[in-house]
């Protein structure tokens, strides 16, 4: 499945409000098969190299802070459609507009 896989990270506060599994579980059944995962605290060095595409932006600093506020789970995925699919399963940049998320199943 070569260019279909893609990266993700349960950001710091999901990480350490215990929602990894459940976001795991909820990718899962999308679809998408896990290929990776690692435990990690990001450091300043690694987060500003990440999002550097970000620097010139407003929020850079805040985005920095925050992703080295705690643990994060990175995570790969593979799918056919990885990125396009993984947008529509927990929103481009908000997961409380996610196609398919749910917070708090029922």
């Amino acid at each position: 499945m070569a260019g279909n896989r893609t990266l993700t990270i349960v950001k710091p506060d999901a990480f350490g409000a215990q929602k990894a599994g459940q976001i795991l579980a909820h990718l899962e059944a999308q679809g998408f098969v896990l290929k990776a995962a690692r435990v990690m605290h990001m450091t300043q060095e690694q987060a500003a190299k990440f999002y550097e595409v970000h620097k010139e932006r407003g929020f850079f600093g805040e985005l920095v802070e925050f992703m080295t506020s705690g643990p994060c789970m990175p995570l790969v995925l593979e799918k056919t459609d990885a990125v396009a699919d993984l947008r529509v399963a927990v929103g481009s940049t908000d997961p409380a507009e996610a196609a398919y998320f749910s917070p708090d199943p029922a």
